[in-house]
Order: C-alpha cells, then sequence, then structure tokens
C-alpha cells in the first residue's frame, strides 16, 4: 500500500461546468411562476424528488407546465394570483420540506380546502412557528395528527396585514410568508417583524 501520493500542479484548467440548480431556489421559482401571470421559463432545474413533489403538486392544483426531456428546463403557464383547488384535495409531498412550507403557505390565500402530508419522516419536521404566523393573517389551519407538525389541512382565509414570525428554524417560513403578502387581501405587503436564521450562501 502506497504511504502517500503526490499530485503535481496543473499549469492550467479550461473548460465548462454546468452545477446542478438549487432544490430550495428550484421550488420557489417553479412556485412563483405558478402564481405570475403569463408563461414562465424556468432553467437549470434541479431533477430531485422534492422538485418532482412540487410539480405533481402544481399539476393537482391546475396549473399546466413543460418539462423537457432532461427534467432541467420547465416551462410555466402562471395562474395570475393564487392557487384554487377545484375540489378538496389531498397532496403528498414525501419529504420535501421545500415543497411543504411554501405551499402551506399559498394555499391558504384562495378558498381551498387542501391536505398536506407526506412520508414519516416529514411528520416530524417542525412547522409550527409557519403556522402561527399565517394564523396571525386569518388563515384557517388544522393540525391532523401532532400539534406544530404536518399533516396539515388548510382552508384559506389569509388575507395578510402585520405578522411576526421567528424564522430561526427554517428561513422558508420567511420566504413562504413573503410569497404570499403581494396577494393578502389587506391590498398591501405586510410588514415582517421578528427573528430569522439565514442561511449561508454558498
Amino acid at each position: 500500500m502506497v504511504d502517500s501520493l503526490t499530485l503535481q500542479p496543473v499549469a492550467l484548467v479550461n473548460g465548462t461546468v454546468n452545477l446542478p440548480g438549487s432544490k430550495s431556489v428550484s421550488n420557489r421559482a417553479l412556485l412563483l411562476a405558478a402564481l405570475a401571470e403569463g408563461t414562465t421559463t424556468l432553467t437549470n432545474l434541479l431533477d430531485s424528488d422534492d422538485v418532482r413533489h412540487m410539480l405533481n403538486a402544481l399539476q393537482a392544483l391546475g396549473v399546466s407546465y413543460q418539462l423537457s426531456d432532461d427534467r432541467t428546463t420547465c416551462k410555466v403557464d402562471g395562474v395570475g394570483g393564487p392557487l384554487v383547488a377545484s375540489k378538496p384535495l389531498e397532496l403528498f409531498l414525501g419529504n420535501a420540506g421545500t415543497a411543504m412550507r411554501p405551499l402551506a403557505a399559498a394555499l391558504c390565500l384562495g378558498s381551498n380546502d387542501v391536505v398536506l402530508t407526506g412520508e414519516p419522516r416529514m411528520k416530524e419536521r417542525p412547522i409550527g412557528h409557519l403556522v402561527d404566523a399565517l394564523r396571525q393573517g386569518g388563515a384557517q389551519i388544522d393540525y391532523l395528527e401532532q400539534t406544530d407538525y404536518p399533516p396539515l389541512r388548510l382552508r384559506g382565509g389569509f388575507r395578510g396585514g402585520d405578522v411576526t414570525v421567528d424564522g430561526s428554524v427554517s428561513s422558508q417560513f420567511l420566504t413562504a410568508l413573503l410569497m404570499d403578502g403581494p396577494f393578502g387581501r389587506t391590498g398591501h405587503p405586510y410588514p415582517y417583524q421578528g427573528r430569522t436564521g439565514f442561511q449561508a450562501v454558498h
């Protein structure tokens, strides 16, 4: 067995590297595209379970999209407002926190009756701070099993206003509320007050 290995420095490296997308950014972008007016083209999406669960949920909610064969480019036909389910739905989101948290907020905007659930591990991931903040804005949310954890039943009602959120558990709580704010029925985005722990940019 070799005790050591010496690597000689390379004088020049030249090429193109295509880094995979982020699941958090991919799912936030998909949801924003669904809420927006017109068609949005998203490139360099991450092909992952989280993104697949988000796409399946958007499709169940009536959002049309065209996904490339390699699943990295998606054209989303936005609905131009809140996502409204045409009938009571149960959306299974696996262990995709990047889908559970923003969808929990977005589905409080319309007159919905939607259950968000997932794998057993998802039911151990706290969501209470986000639910508390959404309830401050008028959202009707019920815990179906354990308090502060999914699964959740969402029945709309979010109107905006002054909302305080503790984002120290996850920055996804804050971004979920920021995406809701412009659609609040108060007619203006609500001010954010509270604590948050932002993730470092890699």
